[in-house]
C-alpha cells in the first residue's frame, strides 16, 4: 500500500508539472510582454523612420493588440518546442527492445524502476507519464486485464489537456478582433466629436482623416489574427500528430507485452500472484540469513588467518635474522680473504709490469738506435741522388756537345773521329754511374790541323 501511496503521488506529481509546462501562459506573459513593448518602443522612438508603422501602432489601442499578439505567439512557440521535446521522447529509450514474447505482469516493476534512472528532462513530458501510469497500473492490479481501457483514457485525458492548452491562444485570438473594433469605435467618436456644419463645410478633410486613422486599428486587429490562427493550425496540429504516435507506440510496446488471463481465473492469479510474492518475501529473508551467517563465518577465518600470519612472521623473520647474522659473518671472511689475495695479485702484478716496462724501455733503445741507422743510410741515399742529379745536368750538356759534333761531323765528314768521341763520351758515362773517378781521356789519332779540339770533353763543350 506504501508503494502504491507513492506511485500514485509519483503519477500526481508527474502531471500537475506536465500540465504547467504545456499550458505556455507564463512564458507567454514573460517573453510576450517585454518583446511587444520592446518592438512598440524601436517602431515609435527608434532611429529608423517608417511612417507605415507609426500609422498603424499610434493608438494606445494597437499597442495593446501588439502585446497580445506577442503573448500568444510567445505561447505557441513554447508549445512547439513541448511538441519537440515529445518527439525526442518517443525517439529515446525508455523501455528495452521488446521480441514480441509475452512476459509475466511481475516484470512492471523492473519496468518502472529503468524508468526511474531516465534524465530530468524526459520525466517532465507527457511520453513520460504515459508509460510511467500505464506500467503502475499494471504493477497495481498484479495483471494486464483492462489495460487497454486504461491506455484510452489516458489518451482521452491527454487529448482534452492538449485541447486546453490552447485556452490563451484562442482567447486572444477572439480578443484581437474586438480590440480592433474598439479602437474603430473610439476613432471614430474622436473624430466625430468636436465636428460642427461650419467645419464640415470648410475641411471635410479632417472628418475623414480621423476615420482613416479609426480604421487602421481594426485592420492591425483583423492582420495579427489571422497571423495567430494559422501559427496556432500549425501548433495545433503538429500536437495531434504527437498524440497519435504516442497511442501508436504505447500500442505496439505496451498494451501486447504482458500476459493476460481471463476474467474467471482472476481470483486464482490473484492468490498465485500473493503466494509467489510470499514465496519471494520467505526466500528473501532466508538469503540474508544465510549471508550473514557466511558472513560472520568469513570474519572468524579471516581472524584466524590473521592470527597464524603474524605467528608465521615471527618465525620467518627470526629465521631471517639467524640466516643474515650468518651470512654476514661469512660474507666478512671471504670479504678478507679477496682483500689478501687481491693485495698478493697486485703485488704480482707490479713486479710483473715493472720487468714488461724494463723490457719496453730496452725495446725502444733497439728500435732508436735501428731508427738512427736508418736514417743516416737515408742520409747516404740523398746524397747519392743529389749526385746522380749532378751527373744528369752534366750527362744533359755532353749530349748537346754531342750533338753540335755530330753536326759538326755531318758537315765535314770525318767519321773516325766521330767515333773516338762518341767512345769516350761512353767511357765516362760509365764512370759516372759507377761512381768512380772520370779518367783523362787521351785520343790517340792525331786529329787534322784543320779540326775541331777533341782533346777533353770539358774542352769541347
Amino acid at each position: 500500500m506504501a508503494g502504491l501511496g507513492v506511485l500514485k503521488m509519483t503519477s500526481s506529481s508527474i502531471k500537475a508539472s506536465n500540465h504547467t509546462s504545456k499550458s505556455g501562459t507564463l512564458p507567454a506573459l514573460m517573453f510576450g510582454i517585454p518583446l511587444a513593448v520592446g518592438f512598440w518602443s524601436l517602431a515609435m522612438f527608434g532611429p529608423i523612420e517608417i511612417p507605415l508603422l507609426k500609422r498603424y501602432l499610434g493608438h494606445p489601442v494597437e499597442l495593446v493588440e501588439i502585446i497580445m499578439f506577442s503573448c500568444a505567439m510567445a505561447a505557441l512557440a513554447w508549445k512547439y518546442l513541448s511538441n519537440r521535446r515529445e518527439n525526442a521522447a518517443l525517439k529515446s529509450d525508455l523501455l528495452p527492445s521488446w521480441d514480441e514474447k509475452l512476459v509475466s505482469p511481475l516484470e512492471a516493476k523492473k519496468l518502472l524502476e529503468r524508468l526511474d534512472t531516465s534524465p530530468v528532462w524526459l520525466t517532465k513530458t507527457m511520453v513520460f507519464r504515459r508509460v510511467y501510469i500505464a506500467l503502475g497500473f499494471v504493477r497495481q492490479r498484479g495483471s494486464a486485464e483492462d489495460l487497454d481501457d486504461q491506455l484510452r483514457s489516458a489518451s482521452d485525458m491527454d487529448s482534452l489537456e492538449m485541447d486546453g492548452s490552447f485556452g490563451l491562444t484562442r482567447f486572444i485570438t477572439w480578443a484581437i478582433p474586438i480590440l480592433g473594433f474598439l479602437g474603430t469605435v473610439l476613432g471614430i467618436t474622436g473624430a466625430i466629436s468636436g465636428v460642427t456644419p461650419e467645419m464640415l463645410e470648410k475641411s471635410m478633410s479632417t472628418v475623414t482623416d480621423g476615420l482613416a486613422l479609426a480604421f487602421d486599428a481594426t485592420a492591425l486587429a483583423l492582420g495579427l489574427t489571422m497571423a495567430c490562427m494559422f501559427t496556432s493550425f500549425l501548433v495545433e496540429k503538429s500536437g495531434e500528430q504527437i498524440l497519435e504516435k504516442l497511442d501508436q507506440w504505447l500500442d505496439r510496446e505496451i498494451s501486447h507485452r504482458f500476459i493476460r488471463v481471463g476474467t474467471d481465473q482472476g481470483p486464482v492469479m490473484e492468490i498465485l500472484n500473493r503466494h509467489i510474492q510470499e514465496l519471494t518475501q520467505n526466500s528473501q529473508s532466508l538469503v540474508k540469513t544465510q549471508v550473514d551467517l557466511w558472513g560472520q563465518a568469513m570474519e572468524k577465518l579471516e581472524q584466524r588467518q590473521n592470527d597464524l600470519a603474524q605467528t608465521s612472521m615471527l618465525v620467518v623473520k627470526t629465521g631471517l635474522e639467524g640466516a643474515l647474522s650468518s651470512s654476514l659473518e661469512i660474507h666478512r671472511r671471504s670479504q678478507a680473504q679477496q682483500e689478501e689475495a687481491s693485495s698478493n695479485l697486485s703485488r704480482t702484478l707490479a713486479g710483473q709490469m715493472g720487468l714488461a716496462a724494463q723490457a719496453i724501455r730496452e725495446a725502444g733503445r733497439d728500435q732508436h738506435t735501428a731508427i738512427s741507422t736508418m736514417l743516416e743510410g737515408m742520409s747516404r741515399q740523398t746524397a747519392v741522388l743529389a749526385e746522380l742529379q749532378h751527373g744528369e745536368k752534366h750527362l744533359v750538356q755532353l749530349q748537346r756537345v754531342l750533338q753540335e759534333n755530330l753536326q759538326h761531323l755531318t758537315q765535314s765528314g770525318e767519321f773516325l773521329e766521330a767515333v773516338h768521341c762518341l767512345t769516350a763520351a761512353a767511357h765516362m758515362l760509365t764512370s759516372k754511374v759507377q761512381g768512380r773517378p772520370s779518367e783523362p781521356f787521351s785520343y790517340s789519332v792525331n786529329p787534322p790541323a784543320s779540326g775541331p779540339n777533341w782533346g777533353s770533353p770539358g774542352k769541347a763543350a
